[in-house]
């Protein structure tokens, strides 16, 4: 902005909700970095992917999503409600937007489940998250936080069974490209989500997952996603192999990072798919890491 410009009021609130998420970040750090899911499950009230968005700036957090997060990382609860009202803003009614939560999580819930790989429903092919991203860009306000909040908890439910179950059978998710085919996320072998990183550092993320379906794994690779759009930071390869798997054997997947050089959040998700781009599992959850890239 040219020196001596004003800033418009839209400009200003949204540099007052990017400042709060830069907070809820470092907050996060001072609590260790905890990950996401860890987070959610202390929590028993939000869902990792709430909290990741939160932290990331990606949808402003309705008070309740705040409260747990701030609980969660040991925060003053009074203090943070008063930062939250600031950032929201004036001409906004706190009321409203607290009535806007993200997805309960159940305490008997296996996290790990909710991270079967390897796509984002949407679409279609190479698209998986678009419409999200559209509604986006398109809106504001509340309008942005109820779309993604109903985009999200409608792509839960689709591991999350008997959760909103009339909402899941009203969009059931897309079928495996093959039939019987199917991968569960057993952990991460390296960097778990929410490590700090220095700028510039070069690591290799390793994941490991199984074959939990009846399908033969041949000729796949993990294919980086497009979206969501992050602070275009980590330097990746487009796409890795996938080492031929049996059904029921586990195998490990690396990938090569360089971290950004500015600070800042890094998020990665990876799909799979065959030599043409093609993806096996459409209606599943993306494979991903995040870091958070210090100086």
């Amino acid at each position: 902005m040219p020196e001596g410009a004003s800033s418009t009021p839209a400009e200003g609130k949204r540099e007052r909700q990017e400042r709060f998420a830069r907070d809820l970040r470092a907050l996060r750090a001072a609590a260790g970095n905890p990950s996401f899911r860890t987070m959610a499950g202390k929590s028993g009230t939000v869902s990792h992917t709430t909290l990741h968005e939160a932290a990331k700036g990606i949808r402003f957090p309705s008070w309740l999503t705040t409260k747990a997060f701030v609980e969660v990382c040991g925060g003053d609860v009074e203090e943070w409600r008063a930062r939250w009202s600031a950032a929201l803003g004036t001409e906004e009614a706190p009321e409203a937007e607290a009535g806007v939560e993200a997805e309960p999580v159940a305490a008997a819930d296996d996290p790990d489940e909710h991270r079967d790989i390897v796509e984002v429903p949407g679409d279609g092919p190479g698209r998986p998250v678009r419409r999200y991203v559209v509604v986006g860009a398109a809106c504001c306000g509340l309008l942005i936080a109820g779309a993604a909040s109903w985009y999200l908890r409608q792509a839960d439910d689709d591991v999350r069974p008997g959760t909103r179950a009339t909402e899941a059978r009203e969009t059931p998710p897309p079928s495996p490209l093959i039939s019987g085919d199917r991968s569960t996320f057993v952990g991460d072998v390296t960097i778990p989500d929410g490590t700090s990183v220095k700028v510039g550092r070069r690591f290799v993320k390793t994941w490991e997952i199984r074959n939990s379906g009846t399908a033969q794994w041949h000729g796949r690779f993990l294919q980086r996603a497009d979206l969501p759009a992050d602070n275009g930071t980590c330097s990746t390869p487009g796409k890795v192999r996938v080492p031929d798997t049996a059904p029921g054997k586990r195998v490990r997947i690396s990938v090569p990072v360089v971290a950004p050089s500015r600070p800042g959040s890094c998020w990665v998700g990876w799909k799979m798919v065959d030599g043409r781009g093609q993806q096996f599992l459409p209606g599943a959850r993306p494979i991903y890491f995040v870091v958070n890239v210090v100086e």
